[in-house]
């Protein structure tokens, strides 16, 4: 199985994640930022993307890291991850499917208000909180999108009231 958390950045997908993991058991936690963060400095010295999901091999890479994960551990993976250009999403959701077909997508959702006060209070360098704050903008208008549902709204809840969310729909 794969618990696929989507949502704007400061809507709480990682720590929602890490209670997930603690909550289901023989779970992996694969956040594929990193393969982003790894993949962005391999080729730094010939393409510098703004967003390292521009990448063709980021989405490839994400898709076939988690396919081995789940091949070679047979572990239910957690996946939290920002996807909002609908094209990505649906080449990412669909390569992970096509090894698992038990994928659950939620997407996190919260007011532009919650996430504007949630990025501001993580601490980011100017420049990071502006970009946060840019693909936020472009979140809120994507993630209304069909394809994007399940939504779930963080808004006034605690992660552990979205855990229990969660845990009650893969049931």
């Amino acid at each position: 199985m794969i618990v696929f958390l989507n949502g704007a950045f400061g809507v709480g997908k990682t720590t929602v994640a890490e209670r997930l993991a603690e909550r289901i058991p023989n779970s992996l936690l694969f956040d594929a930022e990193e393969v982003g963060y790894f993949l962005r400095k391999v080729v730094a010295p010939v393409e510098q993307p703004d967003d390292f999901q521009h990448l063709p091999m980021w989405r490839t890479l994400t898709i076939d890291t988690a396919r081995w994960l789940s091949e070679r551990y047979g572990r239910t993976l957690i996946m939290p991850m920002t996807i909002w250009r609908a094209a990505y999403f649906e080449e990412v959701i669909s390569g992970l499917r096509a090894f698992e077909p038990a994928l659950h997508h939620f997407c996190l959702t919260a007011t532009e208000q919650t996430l504007v006060e949630r990025l501001r209070g993580r601490g980011d360098r100017p420049e990071v909180l502006a970009w946060c704050l840019e693909q936020a903008r472009h979140c809120l208008a994507a993630f209304t999108a069909p394809a994007f549902a399940e939504h779930l709204a963080t808004d006034g809840k605690t992660p552990d009231a979205l855990v229990e969310m969660i845990l009650s729909r893969l049931e």
